[in-house]
């Protein structure tokens, strides 16, 4: 072999190597950017959830707050049922004890 082509021979062996190595920087720019990308994407993904979550809480109390004040209604409708038949047993009861008085006079 001649000296020139052992040059040639070392100088592609160079090209490649750095050829290699360029690849091996560009491979792990490229990984960095997909783990880059990744993070950005689960931080979306995690901040729609909370949006989301936000969102069924604020549903979630607003179906509650409606359900407790008809509860609460329908409670006052009763109570004042109840108020209303408890008048009529004192006012039927104060009538039986004047009948019983008046009788026993």
């Amino acid at each position: 072999m001649t000296a020139t082509s052992i040059r040639e021979i070392k100088e592609a062996e160079n090209k490649a190597i750095q050829l290699i190595e360029k690849a091996k920087e560009d491979a792990e720019k490229i990984i960095e950017t997909a783990k880059e990308d990744a993070e950005k994407e689960k931080q979306k993904l995690i901040e729609n959830a909370h949006k989301k979550a936000k969102q069924l809480c604020a549903k979630a109390e607003k179906a509650v707050k409606k359900d407790t004040e008809k509860i609460k209604n329908d409670g006052k409708k009763e109570i004042a049922q109840l108020e209303k038949i408890a008048a009529e047993n004192i006012v039927k009861a104060v009538d039986l004890i004047v009948k019983e008085v008046q009788m026993g006079e």
